[in-house]
């Protein structure tokens, strides 16, 4: 015979339904929450002076303790000592707020609930006493999912409510909200908890719940979760049963396996090879991510972690505070940023995050991850714009470059890296620095011997300047003789390494690099067009004197040009100036009537 409704004789009773990890430690007091002193000391204020305003506002990202403040507001006003900012949790109202019976503790979903019916409803109940409490308290959950209507409807209720109502507004997005909302409530902003904070947070939970979990992994899940208790906590939860049944040989290459996750330090290991311009590691990383079953974008988004640090440290000095990271992953991040430019973290991260797009768009996400690293590996490699304009404006090499990052700064990782005491390893010639537009040799990668060629000396001195060494191929140095006078001739017929070699800063840094080699020197250079004029350098022929009207002087301001040549000889010139039917008739030619008018 059965008993009851689905109930056998003899049977154990029902085992009580499992609670999430976020839901059975959840905070029951202010002094349980982490992270949000700012907030908590408002409240507590408000509370042991007796001015509780009437309407609150509290805003933040997910996961950081809105709700969960505002439940706690809820038993402070309500409790039998209150109001209190330490409600005892053993009263009828205390208990009744904690399992969710209380009927004057209106908790709302805004973003199901956000009609103009919803409202009125609201107001009508608002209206009448409270039932069993002290205070009625009303939750509104994701306000921001409110229309514009209900928004309206609620506008005078919240303004002036009944004695003893009070309104939390919980909000992700308060930009979403009227101001004619905000203007009404007491605005409380929740901020993203730190990581010791978070650690100790997930620490208290796993020896609660009797589980030894090692630091490493609680500190790699606070770095994960970017300041969500939340987070933080539904990422415990999953490594809590597994913790446990491995016991000690639960570390942090387990997590990893578990979570399917690259790590920080693998992270910072592929972003030092990208940086370097490692190809080959680059798309090693992207076989090993496929084996072991890590999601692209997931693996790429720890790339584009790891380059934001190192933008930040480079921008905001090894001390800024927006880098949360401690101990000796930070002091490698920071030698790491010292190394590099901010035009190269700018390139990689902008073509992480373009692959990141496409990979939430792409379909043959493999070959998207694959080109993703391709062209990182690549982007720090190429000049920037600023470095081309430099070496344009200073006649082809790179004199006037000051602001441009020496390439002799940067990285040398992987297989380039050098042991202690040796000398830097040669960086692989860039695309577009190292080779020259002519398709000439590389500057050399190793010193040339003390009394070796002349020209070979002079372009190893000069092997960062990438399109002079074009320039420079096309030249014989003489020299010195018993005079004591270098001669430097060219045998290039192409119009750039002429005016390249012709500009007189380009001139200056020969001369000042010979003399640097030789000792005191003169140098004599020997154009096709024109001849030294100085002494130890030949001055490049001024500019005739010209006289400019007002639009070219305008010109000249607004581009910040200069004249550089007045009818250049190796332009074709117009025998007579072309006329147009407009001027006056040529000579001999009978002028043109106008033509009748109707």
């Amino acid at each position: 015979m059965l008993v009851g409704m689905g109930s056998v004789p003899g049977t154990p009773p029902p085992e009580t339904p499992y609670q999430v990890v976020a839901r059975r430690f959840r905070p029951q007091t202010f002094g349980e929450m982490v992270g949000q002193d700012d907030v908590l000391k408002s409240l507590r204020l408000a509370l042991q002076q007796h001015k509780v305003p009437h309407a609150f506002l509290f805003s933040g990202s997910r996961g950081v303790g809105k709700t969960t403040s505002a439940r706690i507001l809820a038993r402070c006003l309500n409790c039998v000592r209150g109001p209190t900012p330490e409600p005892c949790g053993e009263c009828p109202a205390c208990r009744s707020i904690l399992d969710g019976s209380n009927p004057d503790v209106i908790e709302i979903d805004a973003a199901s609930n956000n009609g103009v019916d919803d409202v009125r409803s609201l107001r009508e109940h608002l209206g009448y006493a409270t039932m069993q409490s002290r205070y009625r308290v009303v939750i509104l959950d994701e306000a921001h999912m409110m229309s514009k209507g209900a928004f309206n409807a609620l506008l005078k209720t919240l303004e002036e409510p009944p004695p003893q109502v009070v309104f939390v507004l919980a909000t992700t997005e308060m930009h979403k909200l009227p101001d004619t909302i905000v203007s009404r409530c007491q605005v409380l902003l929740f901020r993203r908890v730190g990581e010791p904070d978070l650690m100790r947070r997930l620490r208290t939970i796993a020896d609660r719940d009797g589980v030894a979990v090692p630091d490493a992994v609680l500190a790699e899940i606070a770095q994960s979760v970017h300041g969500g208790v939340r987070d933080a906590e539904t990422a415990l939860e999953r490594v809590l049963p597994v913790a446990r049944e491995l016991g000690p040989a639960f570390d942090l290459a387990a997590y990893r396996t578990l979570v399917a996750k690259v790590g920080l330090d693998r992270a910072v290991e592929v972003v030092e090879a990208l940086l370097a311009g490692d190809v080959r590691a680059g798309l090693a990383f992207a076989r090993e991510q496929e084996e072991r079953g890590i999601d692209q974008y997931e693996a790429l988004g720890e790339l584009v972690e790891v380059l934001r640090w190192l933008l930040l440290l480079q921008a905001d000095g090894p001390d800024s505070g927006s880098v949360q990271v401690a101990g000796a992953l930070r002091e490698r991040l920071v030698a790491l940023a010292k190394q590099v430019s901010l035009h190269q973290l700018d390139a990689l991260l902008s073509a992480g995050l373009k692959a990141r797009t496409r990979l939430r768009e792409g379909d043959d996400r493999s070959a998207v991850f694959e080109v993703a690293l391709v062209r990182m590996a690549q982007a720090g490699a190429l000049p920037t714009l600023a470095d081309l304009l430099a070496e344009v404006r200073a006649g082809g090499g790179f004199a006037a470059a000051a602001t441009a990052a020496p390439a002799a700064a940067r990285p040398q990782f992987g297989k380039a890296a050098t042991s202690a005491g040796a000398g830097p390893a040669p960086t692989p010639p860039r695309p577009g620095a190292g080779t020259p537009a002519g398709g000439g040799a590389p500057a050399a990668a190793g010193a040339p011997p003390p009394g070796g060629d002349l020209k070979a000396r002079v372009k190893f001195a000069l092997k960062e300047r990438g399109l002079l060494q074009a320039t420079l191929d096309t030249c014989r140095f003489d020299g010195p003789g018993s005079e004591g006078k270098v001669v430097v001739t060219t045998t290039a017929t192409q119009r750039m390494h002429l005016d390249r070699l012709a500009s007189p800063d380009v001139q200056r840094e020969l001369t000042q690099t010979l003399v640097a080699l030789l000792g005191p020197v003169q140098v004599e250079f020997r154009l096709p067009s024109s001849a030294a004029g100085a002494p130890g350098a030949a001055a490049a022929t001024p500019p005739a004197k010209v006289s400019l009207g007002e639009t070219g002087k305008r010109v000249l301001g607004q581009f910040r040009g200069r004249v550089v040549e007045v009818n250049p000889t190796d332009r074709p010139q117009p025998s007579e100036p072309v006329r147009e039917a407009r001027d006056e008739p040529a000579p001999g030619a009978e002028p043109e009537l106008p033509e009748p008018q109707d």
